[in-house]
């Protein structure tokens, strides 16, 4: 049974482990593994919390729940929830309103220790999140932890009143040694089937906590230096060797695990983990974590942008410094001050949740307020389009008729907090069936001359807009089918897995689909261009992708009679919609202050390059980018519309106004095709 006494190889421990966390995070080339420190986090609290509470059962044959929950939010709640305040603070003082429901809603979560699950079921990639992280996105490793804290001492009590002396410890033992096996066994699978989620999801990582937990039940051994060394060999490749690329937590979290476990258990400080700079780190390790994330994702809002060397070197020294200042003048009086310590459990939960509805006061100030910024965007834009003005949207570059109209030099309609709100154009539901969603535009069936498809991922449903102008003139009922990530084709798109087999399950149904409606006569399809497919070692990409397309054209019944491919639309950045948000704030036209190089912006589109080298007359390809880029730049914001409300989706607005020149472009297309 581990002592209750302070060990410096724990400390220096924990120092190591936050020090690869912040390198990795401020440099990830240098140390692209540095990641694997969270789960050397948790094998130390699995260890000492265990231990903790073996030995509370020792002395007194029972747990006192109340008690040690109260311990557990003096130690981690002020801290935590006093950076979450100044994080709320500093996004309603310096974030960009674009960035304030992503950033006040993870603050909000993280406040009640629940956003792992959040970060889970968006599936958010930790390290390339489309949007950029939040300063609070490291808190789903505490709420790990909290929830940790919440079960684990529930589950050894109850073994601790159904058993006595021997028996009581095998019977732990063995709740330990199954939670461990049966969530190692989980996050394998989930980490193979669903890598995003598994990432943040406590059930992938309760095992490094129970890991711990098995250890200060079997005990330790003391000096044996050389099982250290390799507890630390094994950390330090993980960390140096392990990539966001790196398939976990799974099996690959087993070896800093196992390093940590190996530190612990051999007792053998050394002269390198009695150093006293290591040392100091490790006792400050927990606000050091809490302050680095939020300072590196501030910085770029804070120096508009410009995050060089000496921002990031400024960075690690304000994370030092606000660590220490946190530890000495929040942490150590709150655990060990009268003023709680002193009193029953009820006074540090009545603080703990005073403070905590503080937090989410100024997040829910924040939401309010952005609710009144966007309902008066909302009057604004819709004065605007109710006046009709010339040139509005994408009549500002139509080449057949160049057209400029001054009074929308400086609008935007709709703006970006507007428009992170506005969904596609409205489609009524008609089917639901399996995984394929089929819901109606254009006019009503009974009074349809044809019935035309909308078909695609998502960049084919923020087409809908555009091709239902032109299906209400031709008097065409239309269905729109699309599924989030999954373009029409008979290639397989490299998805994590389940999406990957969602997305040729639903290719099938698709087909299915088409042969049940014999009265759909025209498919217009559209797909994000680029990524990449699943093909044979040495094989041409582009050549699989249009093999693709083409297999899944063909395949298509004979009572469609005519493929329309809309070339996908450019892309911008990340931040294209703060830039614009901003410009608009400084009075500046968006359009050309944000605009984004062409050449950077489209991705070659291969089912376009597919459908141009037929030529049966089925198929036919339809580019409107003229209309969203010139020959050098693409832009954010023309003739007053906002183009993308995100990194790659047409705005309705904008969308809508492309409907009479898509009808143009197939008015030609037609009158090519009678006289061909």
């Amino acid at each position: 049974m581990v002592k209750a006494q302070l060990r410096p190889e724990i400390q220096a421990l924990r120092g190591i482990a936050v020090a690869i966390v912040v390198v990795t995070h401020l440099w990830p080339a240098a140390l692209p593994g540095g990641f694997v420190g969270v789960d050397v986090f948790f094998a130390i609290s699995g260890f000492l919390i265990t231990g903790h509470l073996l030995r509370e059962l020792e002395r007194g044959g029972h747990i006192s729940l109340a008690a040690f929950w109260a311990r557990r939010a003096r130690r981690i709640l002020p801290a935590a929830l006093f950076v979450l305040a100044i994080c709320a603070l500093a996004t309603l003082a310096i974030v960009p309103e674009t960035r304030w429901p992503q950033f006040l809603g993870e603050i909000r979560t993280s406040a009640v220790y629940v956003q792992n699950w959040q970060l889970a079921a968006s599936a958010v990639d930790y390290f390339a999140s489309a949007e950029g992280p939040s300063p609070v996105q490291h808190y789903w490793s505490l709420s790990a932890e909290e929830q940790f804290y919440l079960v684990w001492p529930v589950g050894l009590a109850a073994v601790a009143a159904l058993f006595n002396g021997r028996k009581r410890r095998i019977a732990i033992g063995v709740l330990m040694g199954v939670l461990a096996l049966g969530s190692l066994a989980f996050s394998i699978h989930e980490t193979a089937s669903d890598p995003a989620a598994a990432y943040f999801v406590t059930t992938t990582r309760a095992w490094e906590f129970a890991a711990g937990g098995l250890l200060a039940l079997a005990g330790t051994a003391r000096r044996r230096r050389a099982v250290s060394w390799l507890g630390i060999g094994g950390i330090a490749i993980a960390a140096a060797l392990y990539s966001p690329t790196t398939a976990f937590p799974g099996i690959a979290a087993a070896l800093p695990v196992a390093g940590a476990l190996a530190v612990i258990w051999a007792g053998a400080p050394g002269r390198v983990l009695r150093f006293a700079p290591l040392l100091f780190l490790g006792d400050i390790s927990y606000s050091v974590y809490l302050w680095h994330w939020p300072l590196r994702t501030l910085a770029p809002y804070a120096t508009s942008g410009r995050v060089d060397t000496t921002t990031t070197l400024t960075v690690l020294m304000l994370t030092i410094l606000l660590a220490w200042l946190t530890k000495l003048l929040i942490e150590d009086p709150v655990r060990s001050g009268r003023l709680l310590s002193r009193h029953r459990a009820g006074w540090t939960f009545g603080t703990a949740g005073a403070a905590t509805a503080a937090v989410l006061a100024l997040v829910a100030s924040g939401n309010a307020h952005l609710r009144q910024e966007v309902h008066a965007a909302e009057r604004a834009s819709q004065q605007l389009l109710a006046s009709a003005p010339p040139c509005f949207a994408a009549a500002a570059r139509d080449p057949e008729h160049p057209c400029s109209n001054p009074r929308l030099r400086l609008k935007v309609v709709p703006t970006p907090i507007e428009a992170h709100k506005q969904r596609n154009s409205p489609c009524p539901k008609l089917e639901l069936r399996g995984l394929l969603y089929v819901c109606g535009f254009g006019v009503a069936p009974a009074k349809a001359t044809t019935t035309v498809a909308l078909l695609g991922d998502s960049h084919a449903a923020h087409w809908r807009a555009a091709v239902n102008v032109v299906a209400r003139q031709r008097k065409w009922a239309g269905v729109s089918i699309s599924h989030t990530g999954c373009p029409f084709s008979k290639a397989t798109k490299n998805l994590p897995e389940p999406r990957r087999t969602q997305c040729v399950q639903w290719n099938r149904q698709v087909l299915q689909w088409f042969k049940r409606h014999p009265e759909v006569t025209t498919v217009f399809v559209s797909q994000i261009s680029g990524g990449v497919g699943v093909i044979a070692p040495g094989r041409n990409q582009l050549a699989a992708q249009k093999a693709g397309y083409l297999a899944a054209w063909k395949a298509l019944p004979a009572s469609v009679q005519q493929i329309v491919v809309l070339r996908d639309t450019p892309k911008v950045v990340g931040d294209t919609d703060t830039c614009v948000q901003e410009a608009i704030g400084r009075h500046r036209p968006a359009g050309p202050a944000c605009s984004v190089p062409r050449r950077s912006a489209l991705s070659t589109d291969s089912a376009a390059i597919a459908a141009a080298s037929l030529r049966d007359g089925r198929e036919r390809v339809v580019d409107l980018t003229p209309f969203f880029c010139d020959r050098r730049r693409c832009y954010p914001v023309i003739g007053g519309a906002l183009v993308f409300k995100d990194q790659n989706h047409m705005t309705e607005t904008w969308s809508a106004s492309l409907g009479p020149y898509l009808l143009r472009a197939l008015n030609l297309e037609d009158a090519r095709g009678a006289r061909d």
